[in-house]
């Protein structure tokens, strides 16, 4: 079923079926009645379902309102001034012309009005839930967590981020949303593109390795293998590996080289080369999801060369300190590097 509803307003529709609707908003609904078929039959569907309910409704003891409205119709069709596609004449707008008002049945149709705005809901609530698959999410708190969609793709999620994608992934393309970090292994599949929505900034791509880091309204995108395209409005750049970019709210693209260094929360790999010690303090609390700081910022000035694979923070610590004749301790849950700075 074409959701094409969704076009027009909840009350539009409502007061239409309900017959209460005015003449521009019947000329409203009619055009959009003749651009496709398919608005024919899926307001066919919904006023065959809303008979359908008012007919079950008559068997409940509660439902005054819709008898009510029967006997408003069933009066006004008496009259000639139920409105019609076709045959209504030309009438003015209810505002400006004085109406013939029947104080007896204006309760019955607001009522009716009533409940035809909480039936539309429920109808699109139908034929959504029929035509549309289920929406998988999957999050992560203090923790990573590697999934592996339907299509082959494997996904490790950072701490504290969201992963949703339809059950699947139907359709001409593979289309996922992320908030918050995650490193894609994207499986090739030239025929159906996968994309990634992160923030409103659109990550295109058919087979390849990168990370995505979106907790704010910065984007940043880093590639490790293959090819990856980024738009953002009518923006885009194609990033290459070793290449990155950052996407700020205003469509602001900063290109920049890729740092590995922050896919090691899944890689666990951590390479520096003449890397200054207060950034390679920072690398390692967010690849170890720890506290780790300078005891004095003259420290900062300190460079470091060197590759540590799959190491423990303990260990990975000690051989820096030793490497920069410095001392590690732990306190409170923080590590300190101390020490008497360098030249």
């Amino acid at each position: 079923m074409n959701r094409s509803a969704s076009s027009l307003p909840d009350e539009l529709l409502a007061r239409y079926l309900a017959s209460t609707a005015t003449r521009p908003e019947i000329e409203r609904v009619q055009t959009w009645l003749e651009e496709s078929p398919d608005h024919v039959r899926e307001l066919k569907a919904y006023r065959q379902l809303w008979e359908k309910s008012r007919t079950a409704d008559r068997t409940g003891p509660a439902f005054d309102t819709d008898s009510a409205w029967h006997l408003m119709q069933a009066k006004m069709q008496a009259q000639g001034t139920t409105p019609t596609l076709q045959n209504s004449p030309p009438q003015p707008l209810p505002s400006v012309r004085p109406l013939p008002v029947r104080r007896w049945y204006l309760p019955a149709l607001w009522a009716a009005a009533a409940v035809a705005l909480l039936l539309i809901p429920w109808l699109r609530g139908y034929f959504t839930q029929s035509d549309s698959p289920q929406q998988i999410t999957v999050s992560t708190q203090k923790n990573t967590y590697e999934k592996t969609l339907p299509d082959g793709t494997k996904v490790f999620l950072n701490y504290h981020s969201t992963l949703t994608y339809p059950e699947g992934l139907p359709g001409a393309t593979r289309r996922v949303s992320l908030r918050g970090e995650a490193f894609f292994e994207v499986a090739p599949d030239a025929a159906h593109p996968f994309l990634i929505d992160a923030n409103g900034t659109e990550i295109r791509v058919v087979g390849t390795s990168f990370n995505v880091k979106t907790y704010d309204e910065t984007v940043r995108v880093e590639v490790r293998s293959g090819k990856v395209e980024v738009r953002k409005a009518i923006k885009a750049v194609e990033l290459l590996p070793g290449e990155g970019v950052e996407v700020e709210a205003d469509t602001v693209f900063r290109k920049l080289s890729a740092d590995l260094n922050a896919i090691a929360y899944r890689t666990q790999v951590f390479d520096f080369t003449a890397t200054h010690l207060d950034e390679v303090v920072q690398s390692l609390s967010q690849g170890f999801h720890a506290d780790v700081r300078l005891s004095k910022t003259q420290l900062a000035r300190c460079r470091l060369t060197g590759r540590y694979e799959r190491e423990s923070l303990d260990a990975t610590l000690a051989v820096i300190a030793e490497t920069l004749d410095l001392t590690v301790s732990q306190r409170d849950g923080t590590y300190w590097l101390d020490g008497s700075g360098c030249q």
